[in-house]
């Protein structure tokens, strides 16, 4: 039918989605139709949680090392065809929101997420761009230079270019349940996708006591070890200790990656290696030391009060073997002392499983980047896109993940406005 005939449609109305669709409808795309195949009852379900509801739109100090992907080179280039400058300055000149900046980071000054989805619901009626709500593609069919989109509910609809905008499988109440990788199988058979894993989520771990710590949070470094004791990878930041038994934290969430391949690769001795304390072992020591000396009959627990959570003390010398609340700081040996203070500089903690997918932020894995070209079509297959999480490219915590659903969809919208 005429009525389901369109010049492009983006299957996902998430972030990449709704902002390839406005980038496509700012640049003349006049006389063309345009249309959102949306799985769900309305766009933006997923962007609208991004940074707790706040919204953090990119970080003005993109650096392509703290990504994960195939093609690094790729990367650095489309960074640099469409970064954090152009972002802001479309969002505030174009889509209307006012930006407010935070050390590097760029939220909506409002601190709101609905900000931005409004702002791109808007922007999109107001130029025609149409959508179609609850309709879950699946089946992409090609039939020369023309695709054919099957829907789960028997639609047919035919286009000449798609925009494959799915997301990956982290919080599948918002749609994204790995889509992308079925869509992708059929039409290029799935040698050049990576399985999707979660990416930024907590760790977890069965130390013994480890749940009496939930909910206390420390500023210090985590290190992800591998079964051979290699360093894997390794941020600093605030470390929060969960109910379930883990952790979690900015920190956490950054090398948390790393740690999901290893144990999905079988490793069964990762561990985090945490610094509890934001400091050296030699600073600690010294610093217990000099307590020794002025609170020597306090019980460890009182006199290391002013310095660590008690929780903190008596965690760390239970591993010991060490009771905190009846041992006096001037019962410790120097050499318990010393013992004492490398572990709350480098406290190793055995990494057992990770967060589910309704706790991950974003995922890992996608559609290989280095299969892509320039404007993020797929090299053997004119007319098909893929962008944002459905790309084998995710970024630590700080608007890096929602800067590469930028780029990537205003690298799409530039390549199908070039062949119109």
């Amino acid at each position: 039918m005429a009525d389901n005939n369109y010049d492009t449609i983006i299957i996902g109305g998430g972030a990449a989605g709704l902002y390839c669709a406005a980038r496509l409808a700012r640049w003349a795309y006049t006389g063309k139709r345009i249309m959102i195949l949306e799985s769900g009852p309305r766009v933006g379900r997923k962007l609208a949680l991004t940074g707790s509801g706040r919204c953090n739109l990119t970080n003005t100090d993109i650096i392509p090392s703290k990504y994960n992907t195939d093609d690094p080179d790729k990367l650095v280039s489309c960074l640099f065809r469409y970064g954090s400058t152009e972002t802001a300055a479309y969002y505030e000149n174009v889509l209307g929101v006012v930006l407010e900046q935070k050390g590097s980071l760029v939220y909506p000054a409002t601190y709101k997420s609905s900000t931005v989805v409004d702002a791109l619901r808007f922007y999109l009626s107001e130029n025609n761009i149409e959508t179609e709500l609850k309709e879950r593609a699946a089946y992409i069919f090609r039939d020369n230079d023309t695709f054919d989109i099957e829907t789960e509910s028997g639609r047919t609809f035919h286009t000449k270019y798609v925009v494959i905008a799915t997301g990956g499988i982290t919080y599948p109440s918002t749609g994204s349940t790995g889509d992308a990788e079925n869509l992708l199988e059929k039409l290029t058979g799935g040698s050049d996708f990576i399985p999707f894993k979660p990416a930024l989520t907590s760790l977890s771990s069965d130390i013994p006591g480890i749940k009496a710590l939930a909910g206390i949070r420390c500023r210090g470094e985590v290190r992800i070890c591998d079964g051979n004791g290699d360093i894997r990878d390794k941020s600093e930041g605030e470390i929060l200790f969960t109910k379930e038994g883990g952790i979690s934290g900015i920190c956490v969430m950054d090398v948390s990656d790393i740690a999901v391949k290893l144990i999905d690769a079988g490793d069964d001795n990762v561990k985090a290696i945490i610094n509890l304390t934001g400091k050296s072992a030699g600073e600690i020591f010294q610093m217990i030391y000099i307590r020794r000396q002025m609170y020597a009959n306090r019980t460890c627990e009182d006199a290391l009060s002013g310095m660590l959570l008690r929780n903190i003390t008596e965690f760390v010398m239970k591993s010991m073997d060490l009771k905190s609340d009846s041992i006096t700081l001037r019962d410790l040996t120097d050499k318990q002392i010393a013992e004492l203070s490398n572990l709350l500089c480098a406290f190793p903690i055995p990494v057992t499983g990770y967060g589910t997918l309704d706790k991950a932020q974003v995922s890992s894995g996608g559609f290989r980047l280095k299969k892509l070209n320039g404007n993020m079509q797929v090299s053997d297959i004119p007319g098909l896109y893929v962008i944002g999480e459905a790309v084998n490219c995710n970024g630590i915590c700080g608007g890096y993940n929602l800067q590469w659903a930028w780029t990537s969809a205003s690298l799409a919208a530039e390549g199908i406005s070039q062949n119109v």
